[in-house]
């Protein structure tokens, strides 16, 4: 599955890059996230999400682990993460890309995700569309944290 999306954010393209960076924000940031801590593993730091989804079948709370790959400072960010669990294992990776756009800044992202076990059953419309969804909510709340606004 491919997701794009792109949105103006009312912050300094500083302010988008260290949120995305930074657990709390990102805890606040996803839909359905209860807790963010970092833990260390012998391949790295990766920060320790449990989150409670929405999308039918696969309800939760699960524990996910979110690792940053390729970082370029002020520009990208690079976010990995393989759930895996009872239900299945998803491959996700999605590149965040951020420029100037005046005093705010323009956020794209394209991510890919892929599904094995059986959370793969689920209806790739039904997950597309909830996924989607959450994504898209994920970033307005990010826009939140990187303004301060925390609404």
């Amino acid at each position: 599955m491919d997701f794009t999306g792109s949105q103006k954010i009312n912050a300094s393209r500083q302010a988008v890059f260290q949120a995305l960076l930074n657990p709390e924000a990102i805890k606040n940031s996803i839909p359905g996230c209860d807790s963010a801590e970092f833990v260390d593993f012998p391949t790295g730091r990766q920060l320790k999400l449990t989150v409670t989804t929405s999308i039918p079948g696969v309800g939760g709370p699960h524990t996910i682990y979110l690792q940053t790959g390729q970082v370029v400072p002020d520009s990208r960010v690079e976010l990995i993460t393989e759930p895996t669990s009872s239900l299945g294992t998803i491959r996700a990776r999605c590149i965040v890309d951020l420029a100037d756009d005046g005093a705010n800044t323009l956020l794209t992202y394209n991510a890919h995700a892929d599904r094995e076990g059986k959370v793969a059953a689920v209806p790739e419309l039904i997950v597309k569309g909830a996924v989607k969804a959450g994504l898209d909510q994920f970033f307005k709340n990010l826009e939140k944290q990187a303004s301060g606004t925390h609404a």
